[in-house]
């Protein structure tokens, strides 16, 4: 029992001088030996011992003059996403052979031990880029490929507050150096480059936030301003009893500023421009992210502006076949003229616009909209969540695009052959009959009172039809049969 006990403190003793002998730095001369390109090394090393490995290698790159150009990929890096920097003219032999040796250091009188944190480097490539002599030509450069660190990887770093996003960039510095690296030797040979450049690097949280205000306020001026300028026809509606949300102030403030109001100025919600204002403000506010993670305003892939054409074409395509709907008989024509209700107010229209809308046509369901609404929610999802690292990289697949211009063709199509005009025209020839009836009544004043109700019934049912397609309120005197 007690050679047991005796063992078991044995083992104790032993795994803790170890374990201590794992965390203690070596000695600096002992560090000084190591070499900093060398993986086989550097892999028994903790990370703060590699840190103190490279330091003496770099030193002396930085030391060492050169006349390479350096250039990051954007004013500001992004914490945690794939960054690069590009050196000219290319480095010195076979790249597969050259070691990148590197880390962030943030350091500040308050701060006198400063921190660091090594550079994650991703792969180290050759490009082409404009010379620097002749735009028309190119020369060979080298690219190298990062990671770019987080803030909170430094514990000395004074933390922003997510939502302080104009002090949204944390300001480092980056010793790197380029050598290089015999793989047989596994040494390195010589230094190609050094530098100590000062980066900027930006937050998430804080860039998120500031996007996710854009949005809320450019999609506010839009709502506020739509509400705003038919104010009156509210307080009318609400009077008449036109508006279902008249019992609390909330619920009418929130359907004035519903994206469904905004986009119903016909009095009936426009799926074809709600999707038009879904994608701007996606795509718009992405760009607001980027560049305030980059400091750049990023290129838009051409797959996704096919997509913004697409939609464009197909709202626009929904307002030319509403404008081709109104083509009346000249007669029929003639008839409202003499009638009067072209002079009629013109309709604010929005009060009357409802979210069920965007799924009904003629008060029954219309199976494009839908179609067209749930591939809209498809691809705005993707969009929001491939743009939030690269727009220029977005990537919407041919046949994706060809289903999306399928369905909005489908769906102006259908608006197109909605026939809208011929019960509005069948309407007004009843009532010519009717008027022409009273006249022929006159009399009989029994059978022209009886005549002047119908007409008064028929032109309340063309009326708002007429209101549906010239967006006009025809006043209640206008709906009277003429007495002479």
């Amino acid at each position: 029992m007690k050679s047991f006990k005796c063992y078991l403190i044995v083992l104790f003793v032993f795994f803790s001088v170890l374990a201590q002998a794992q965390t203690e730095l070596p000695a600096n001369d002992k560090l000084a030996k190591i070499d900093a390109c060398s993986t086989a090394q550097m892999s028994l090393l903790s990370e703060a011992q590699r840190i103190a490995a490279m330091q003496a290698p770099l030193a002396e790159a930085i030391a060492a003059l050169d006349n390479s150009k350096v250039e990051f990929s954007s004013p500001a890096l992004a914490s945690g996403k794939l960054s690069y920097l590009t050196i000219t003219p290319n480095l010195d032999g076979d790249l597969k052979h050259v070691c990148v040796l590197g880390y962030f250091y943030f350091d500040r009188e308050e701060n006198k031990g400063g921190n660091t944190e090594p550079l994650d480097i991703d792969h180290v490539e050759t490009v082409k880029v404009p010379d620097p002599k002749d735009a028309k030509l190119t020369v060979d450069a080298s690219r190298i490929y990062f990671r770019a660190p987080s803030s909170d990887n430094f514990s000395d770093m004074d933390k922003d507050k997510f939502w302080q996003f104009w002090a949204k960039h944390e300001h480092v510095k980056l010793k790197f150096a380029a050598f290089t690296y015999d793989p047989e030797s596994a040494q390195k040979i010589k230094a190609s480059l050094g530098r100590e450049i000062p980066v900027s690097i930006s937050q998430s949280k804080a860039s998120v936030f500031a996007a996710l205000l854009f949005c809320l306020t450019c999609y506010l001026l839009a709502a506020l301003t739509v509400g705003f300028r038919t104010d009156d026809r509210w307080t009318e509606a609400v009077a008449q009893g036109k508006l279902r949300f008249t019992h609390s102030r909330f619920r009418l403030f929130f359907h004035r500023i519903s994206p469904w109001y905004m986009v119903g100025s016909s009095g009936q919600a426009s799926l074809s421009q709600l999707q038009m204002l879904l994608f701007t403000l996606i795509v718009a506010t992405l760009l607001f992210y980027q560049w305030m993670r980059t400091g750049l305003l990023q290129d838009i892939s051409t797959d996704l502006l096919y997509l913004m054409g697409i939609s464009t074409l197909g709202a626009g395509g929904t307002q030319l076949a509403n404008s081709v709907k109104k083509t009346l008989d000249p007669k029929v024509y003639a008839y409202l003229q003499q009638l009067g209700w072209f002079t009629a107010p013109i309709s604010g229209g929005h009060y009357g616009a409802l979210p069920s809308q965007l799924l009904l046509t003629n008060n029954r369901f219309d199976i494009y909209k839908f179609q067209m609404l749930v591939f809209t929610i498809v691809i705005s999802a993707y969009v929001v969540a491939a743009g939030a690292d690269q727009l220029g990289n977005i990537r919407i697949s041919d046949t994706l695009l060809m289903l999306m211009g399928l369905s909005q063709g489908v769906y102006v199509g259908g608006n197109a052959t909605t026939d809208n005009t011929t019960p509005l025209q069948d309407q007004l020839r009843g009532m010519q009959t009717l008027q022409e009836n009273y006249l022929a009544a006159k009399d009989d004043p029994k059978a022209q009172e009886t005549i002047a109700k119908q007409f008064e019934e028929a032109a309340i049912e063309a009326a708002d039809m007429f209101k549906g397609m010239f967006r006009r309120d025809v006043p209640e005197g206008m709906l009277r049969i003429a007495r002479a």
